[in-house]
């Protein structure tokens, strides 16, 4: 009787998952941000900067 159930609890270890062949992880999952933000913020950035510039180039004219 004993030799039954370890025959039939190893059974059981070797059918684990039903699933044929090797086992494999799920691949990573990668967190991305939208670009929209981060490109609206290097467009504002930039004509920021460019405002500046003509300022400048302003004051440098006038004097």
């Amino acid at each position: 009787m004993r030799l039954f159930l370890l025959l039939l609890l190893g059974s059981l270890f070797i059918t684990a998952c039903g699933q044929k062949g090797p086992l494999y992880r799920s691949p990573a999952t990668e967190v991305s941000q939208p670009k929209s933000v981060e490109e609206s913020k290097a467009a504002s950035e930039a004509e920021e900067i460019k405002t500046e510039i003509r300022s400048i180039e302003v004051q440098k004219n006038q004097q």
